[in-house]
């Protein structure tokens, strides 16, 4: 079986109040009649790493006066709100990719929405924190490392089509229930360690690396349509699931692909095997995700959404 580090998803409560009268109290504020509509914002953790994903649940909103046009912010960039996957009261969700590279410090999500007294807009303050990582060493096939200018052009037309398909997902949540992992194997080498390929560094790993022999099933860790199924300069064999609400998981470095792009595929149904192909020291599965076109630890994403579907409200 796979050895996991798993991460402890702690969820911190803070409340806020849309009162009828028009204006906005402080997040820690409680409600004091019935006139007054209780919003809690529950994020995952008020401490996360770079490439984590952050999770915001909202609940609380009176079913008679209903928030809407919701976005939330960060760093400048606008983030998507999205139904609640348990609870149809009016209670949302929205998960924000926090950049691999993000500079450690204190940081805000803010909030806008229209509320019954009309637009109103609340932040919540959150710590981003330094990671630990390795240094991974690889011999690889040399052309994959200084490719030729052939090979540049083709790499350089894939990673754009790729960014494309990123910025263009279904919004429609098209998962269900807890993502699960794509295999059994141990994990070889985890997000964010320093990759040196052939003496010269890279970049950081942007997924997780499961030690698996040729030709180990690999399975959807969720539902959702395929959106790349072919062979990548680098990747080699990949296969691309949209699973809806930006949320992207990528198959990497198949010896057989299973799959279709267009497919609508089913949480465990088989994708691929395992193989060697693309950039590689050796037969293994690489497995990532992307929130918002932001490359995520997939460990610490799993445990989010167990959160995220496992909640509910006390």
């Amino acid at each position: 079986m796979m050895k996991r580090n798993a991460h402890m998803v702690a969820f911190l409560i803070v409340t806020t109040v849309v009162p009828s009268a028009g204006w906005f109290l402080p997040l820690t504020a409680t409600a004091q009649n019935q006139n007054e509509i209780s919003q809690k914002f529950i994020v995952s953790s008020n401490k996360i790493a770079g490439g984590d994903v952050l999770l915001l649940q909202i609940t609380g909103t009176h079913p008679n006066s209903p928030l809407s046009n919701m976005q939330l912010y960060f760093n400048k960039t606008a983030y998507q709100v999205y139904p609640h996957p348990l609870k149809s009261d009016g209670s949302y969700f929205a998960l924000v990719g926090i950049p691999y590279y993000t500079k450690p410090g204190p940081k805000t999500l803010t909030l806008k929405f229209s509320g019954p007294t009309g637009d109103q807009s609340s932040q919540i303050t959150f710590d981003v924190v330094g990671g630990k990582h390795r240094t991974d060493v690889l011999k690889v096939d040399s052309k994959r490392v200084d490719p030729n200018q052939k090979n540049r052009t083709r790499a350089n037309r894939e990673h754009q089509e790729v960014k494309h398909i990123y910025a263009s997902g279904n919004t429609r949540r098209l998962w269900e229930g807890p993502f699960q992992l794509p295999v059994e194997n141990e994990i070889s080498s985890s997000f964010g360690n320093r990759r040196i390929f052939n003496g010269k560094l890279k970049n950081y790993h942007n997924g997780l690396d499961f030690r698996s022999p040729k030709g180990t099933p690999v399975y959807a860790t969720n539902s959702g349509i395929v959106r790349v199924a072919k062979n990548l300069f680098y990747s080699g064999n990949a296969v691309i699931i949209d699973h809806g609400t930006e949320i992207f998981t990528i198959y990497a470095h198949l010896s057989k692909i299973k799959a279709v792009a267009g497919q609508r595929i089913e949480k465990g149904q088989l994708i691929g095997l395992t193989g060697a192909t693309g950039r590689v020291s050796g037969p293994h599965l690489h497995w990532g995700v992307k929130v918002n076109g932001i490359a995520v630890n997939p460990l610490q994403f799993v445990e989010v959404m167990e959160g995220l579907v496992g909640w509910h409200e006390k």
